[in-house]
Order: structure tokens, then C-alpha cells, then sequence
């Protein structure tokens, strides 16, 4: 049997933190703001933003949709050279 490579989940929460912080950022918005618009506290965004936090299924959804973007927009993010 083949085996599975082993996620960094780490690594995507900080990868997902960061798209975030840059999609906030880019939108002029406060973490208190965001917070407002997804229903998500503002201490989860910055955790969420700082890599410290798992992201729920229902939480991307609702970041997707405070800004404006599908959740596939939210996690892809810019291409990175």
C-alpha cells in the first residue's frame, strides 16, 4: 500500500494566515472590522492571522465571504514565484 504524505498543518495554517492578513490588509479593514463582517471574533482573526488557530469549514466560508471571494480565491491566494 502506498503511504500518505503527511500534511504540515503548520504550514497551512500560517499559508491561510497570511492570505488573511494580506486580503484584510489590501481591503483597508481592522481585524475588529473583518471580525464584524465573517461574525468571527476579533481574538480568532488574530489568531487565524498569526497561524495559532485551526480554521473550520464554516469559518472559511465566512472569510470567503466577507471578502468578497469564493473560499477556492481565499485559500489559493496570489501565485507565488
Amino acid at each position: 500500500m502506498d503511504s500518505v504524505p503527511l500534511l504540515d498543518f503548520g504550514a497551512v495554517r500560517r499559508r491561510i494566515g497570511e492570505r488573511v492578513r494580506a486580503l484584510r490588509a489590501g481591503r483597508g479593514l481592522t481585524q475588529l472590522r473583518l471580525a464584524e463582517r465573517s461574525g468571527i471574533s476579533r481574538p480568532s482573526i488574530a489568531n487565524v492571522e498569526a497561524g495559532r488557530q485551526n480554521v473550520s469549514l464554516r469559518q472559511l466560508c465566512a472569510l470567503a465571504a466577507a471578502f468578497g471571494v469564493t473560499v477556492e480565491e481565499l485559500l489559493s491566494g496570489p501565485d507565488r514565484p
